[in-house]
This record gives structure tokens, sequence and C-alpha cells, in this order.
């Protein structure tokens, strides 16, 4: 387990530790999830999979492993609904 003490910017800012950064495979750029889960914040990586691949690879699943993939990333109610309606375009 890797624990770092880190400073709030003014503006609200951390940095994540290249150590964790590495660990986890997060690069610049890359989203993260921010939650608070039983009084702790967690900060996770996100899969991103470019649009015009997930409407490809959309078409070749089906619904089980769709809402796998909506649960796991962790999408909210409005992010959901816009992937699925642009899949079934």
């Amino acid at each position: 387990m890797i624990k770092e003490t880190l400073i709030v910017s003014d503006r609200g800012q951390i940095t994540i530790p290249k150590s964790i950064r590495e660990k986890y495979g997060i690069k610049p750029k890359q989203p993260v999830i921010i939650e608070e889960k039983n009084g702790e914040i967690v900060i996770k990586p996100v899969v991103t999979i470019p649009k015009n691949k997930l409407k490809t690879l959309a078409r070749n699943l089906d619904e089980e492993i769709i809402k796998e993939i909506l649960e796991s990333n962790q999408l909210s109610p409005e992010e959901e609904k816009e992937i699925i309606n642009s899949w079934k375009r």
C-alpha cells in the first residue's frame, strides 16, 4: 500500500504522485472518478474508448456486456443514456 501526504492548492487541486500514476496506469489528461465512500475519498482511473470505436464495439456486444461496461465506468445516468442513445443510431 502506498501512502502519501499531499497539499491541496488554492484552487482545490492535488497532484497524484508518480508512483501511484504508474501503478494504476493513469496518463496525462486521462479522466478519473472521485467519490466519497464510507467516509473516505476514493480516486479511480477511468478506462476510455474513443467514441468511433465504441460504436463499432457496441454493435457486437449483447445487452449484458453493455450493462457491465456502463456499471464499471461509474457513469452518471445522463452519460449512460447519451451513450445508449448513440449506440442505437
